[in-house]
């Protein structure tokens, strides 16, 4: 089929029944740029392009694409207002993605087929031994070809016209020499692509080149096991184009069964959001060796108290026994306690961790008002003066924090998923988008409310299980006074504050009461945006519910890191005073 032969020099309605159409253009000659009005795209979008297998993709493959990249798409799409582009025919994964088009409308408004004009056909068209167009597409743009693959550089070109400003995205699922041809064209490009294991053909391929190119650091025992030595080189790929793909190219294996993980990728990388981005990086930094921290200060202490207990034991043993080796372990006890308080304050975990926890909470408040247009973020401001406000607020956040201990120790990069992985509704959240209301309230609002209820219910449950130790070792004291082994009674009573001295350390009580505290505010904001009317809930109300939302997170915050930050320093004192004598015993 030649341009001559179909002649389209406007776009032509297809009719396609039960009140769908599309509209078809004939690329004979235009530039694809000149497409973007047609489709309200003026300004350009962010663009995912679907690629892959057609009539080979069956069975098991078939059913995995369904499920991951059927469901994936129109979320993704849904959350950053993207155009999809792919091969545009009833088969395979483009039928895949008609389908999925036709469950949401509303989420997935423009999905562009791009097909060779001689292989197609369509209501009111060439018909024959063609492949049919897919129905539920909204539009098409047909190659002036009869070849299959004679669309390909229509299909890229398209796209990245469509993207305009933006990068777009592949996903691929299965494939064969067609879909080899647009990845590589991607690849060129820069574009990341997106592999779906287990739809087979070039997806399964390049991500079984792919494991052995790039496998897993080994780390921890697995070096131990292994030694440093490097595995063998691997076999060198024949195939000049799979060379090139896996040499140069942004692949993103896709393993899991999740496509809620999927969107909330596809979503990430469709979106031209730098800035925020970079504050996600910035939260995740903080947020991550907040966590390293708080693991090992706790260890630190607990292996602390365990050895004050310890040394009582010994001490108690050897006046009883005076066992020679006894003595030894008497004197090496205190030694090792002090070594262990000396360490703990030379890395000031403590207290890094309280102030990153903090910073990364602060941050994390920036990105939810970004995300709402709310002062000093709100609609009043441009575009450019909301991001350049939030790199300043967040460039502040992160000076301020380098001015305390935490630029004293190790700042590890954060290198896993961006934003990350959050539980609740917030899992689906793709961290870039616009927030309404009802969206705020779910992955905010009531996801914080949640995390606060069970952090509560743990910390209850703790501190019921330190507390009946410090009681049950009180009454053992009492019991083995009454039996006439007073010595043994200092051992009962170091447990006893022991226990103690660990929920101490970690401010249990009130950070209990603090949080109890928050989860109550938050619920009564909650229920007075539900008891108002629709007519009610305008950008005023919304306004003053996220401003109510963070004052009440940031007040709380505040309030903890103040506890904590006073909670560190009485322990470094206690530490002090406790290596002092157990220096002057040793």
């Amino acid at each position: 089929m030649t341009a001559t032969e179909l002649d389209w020099g406007e776009p032509r309605p297809i009719p396609f029944g039960d009140g769908r159409g599309a509209f078809a253009w004939l690329a004979s000659g235009a530039e694809p740029a000149s497409l973007r009005p047609a489709l309200d795209l003026e300004h350009g979008a962010p663009v995912l392009v679907i690629s892959g297998g057609a009539a080979d993709l069956s069975g098991a493959e078939l059913a995995r694409t369904e499920r991951v990249l059927g469901a994936a798409v129109p979320a993704a799409v849904e959350l950053s207002g993207a155009v999809v582009v792919d091969g545009g025919t009833s088969s395979g994964v483009m039928a895949v993605i008609g389908a999925a088009r036709a469950r949401r409308p509303d989420a997935m408004p423009v999905l562009v087929g791009v097909a060779p004009a001689g292989r197609v056909g369509f209501p009111g068209g060439p018909q024959g031994d063609r492949v049919p167009l897919e129905p539920n597409h909204s539009h098409f743009v047909l190659a002036d070809s009869g070849e299959w693959g004679g669309e390909t550089a229509l299909l890229i070109d398209l796209a990245a016209a469509l993207a305009h400003r933006h990068r777009p995205v592949m996903a691929l699922a299965g494939g064969g020499p067609i879909a080899t041809s647009e990845v590589l064209a991607a690849v060129r490009r820069g574009w990341p692509v997106f592999v779906i294991q287990g739809t087979g053909g070039l997806a399964d391929a390049l991500l079984s080149l792919w494991s052995v190119r790039h496998p897993p650091a080994r780390r921890g025992a697995d070096r131990l096991i292994h030694g440093l030595s490097r595995p063998p080189a691997p076999a060198p790929i024949t195939d000049p184009d799979l060379r090139e793909i896996i040499d140069t190219g942004d692949l993103r294996p896709v393993t899991a069964d999740d496509p809620v993980a999927l969107a909330r990728r596809l979503a990430w990388e469709l979106q031209d959001e730098s800035i925020l981005k970079s504050a996600w990086q910035e939260f995740a930094s903080c947020d991550a060796m907040a966590k390293r921290l708080r693991t090992l200060f706790t260890r630190f202490q607990s292996t602390i108290l365990v050895l004050g207990v310890t040394a009582t034991l010994l001490a108690l043993a050897y006046d009883e026994a005076h066992w020679r080796f006894l003595h030894w372990l008497v004197v090496a006890a205190p030694i090792l306690v002090s070594v262990l308080i000396a360490l703990a304050g030379r890395h000031a975990a403590g207290q890094r961790w309280v102030l990153l926890r903090g910073a990364a909470e602060t941050i994390k408040s920036e990105i939810f008002r970004y995300r709402t247009r709310t002062p000093p973020y709100d609609e009043a401001s441009t575009p450019a003066a909301r991001i350049a406000t939030l790199a300043e607020r967040v460039d502040t956040i992160k000076g301020r924090l380098m001015q305390t201990e935490v630029s004293s120790g190790e700042l590890a990069e954060y290198n896993g998923p961006l934003p990350p992985t959050m539980y609740g509704a917030g899992r689906s959240d793709d961290g870039l988008s616009r927030l309404g209301a009802e969206r705020y309230l779910s992955i905010r609002l009531s996801d914080q409310v949640a995390y606060y209820t069970g952090r509560v219910g743990s910390l209850s449950r703790r501190r019921w299980v330190y507390q009946v130790i410090a009681i049950a070792a009180g009454g053992a004291g009492s019991l083995l006074a009454a039996m006439g082994f007073d010595v043994w009674v200092g051992l009962t009573g170091g447990i006893a504050a022991a226990a103690l001295a660990y929920l101490g350390y970690l401010q249990t009580d009130n950070t209990i009461v603090t949080y109890n505290l928050a989860a109550t505010r938050l619920a009564a904001l909650s229920r007075h945006w539900r008891a108002l009317s629709p007519d009610e809930r305008d950008t005023t109300a919304f306004l003053g519910l996220v401003e109510g939302t963070e004052t009440v997170l940031t007040t709380e915050l505040a309030g903890w890191v103040q506890q904590m930050k006073d909670a560190m320093a009485e322990l470094k004192s206690r530490d002090d005073e406790q290596g002092d004598s157990q220096r002057r015993s040793a």
